[in-house]
């Protein structure tokens, strides 16, 4: 389920953010609105296409180069667990939730729990 989420006013003038290009800065915007409360997501082009752009001819190669430049300034990890494909935005703990719920298994080699990301973007 979709959720609401803030961005705080510091994320359009992080150097960590504006070193990606617009269209990889709303895929990662829109990411928030559909990952669970740990910040994580299934790392599925076609789903994440879906849920982002439904309406943008935009192709599974471009969400995936997007998809790699938000892993290549540190915004996203991406990971496997029993070989299920997962993503995790990184400094999610600026998130306020309430009453998590988490859906995803957060990388089985993390120090971290489920909504304990150490903070990284704004």
């Amino acid at each position: 389920m979709a959720r609401i989420r803030t961005i705080k006013p510091e994320f359009w003038t992080s150097e960590q953010i504006v070193a990606c290009c617009f269209q990889a800065r709303l895929l990662f915007i829109g990411l928030w609105n559909f990952c669970d409360d740990g910040g994580i997501h299934r790392d599925s082009v076609r789903r994440i296409k879906m849920e982002i752009f439904p309406g943008d001819l935009v192709s599974d190669d471009q969400i995936e180069a997007l998809l790699s430049e938000l892993t290549g300034a540190g915004l996203i990890e991406r990971y496997q667990v029993d070989g299920a494909k997962f993503l995790r935005v990184t400094g999610w703990s600026h998130q306020k939730i309430d009453s998590p719920t988490y859906k995803y298994p957060p990388p089985q080699n993390s120090r971290n729990a489920p909504g304990t990301i150490p903070e990284r973007s704004a």
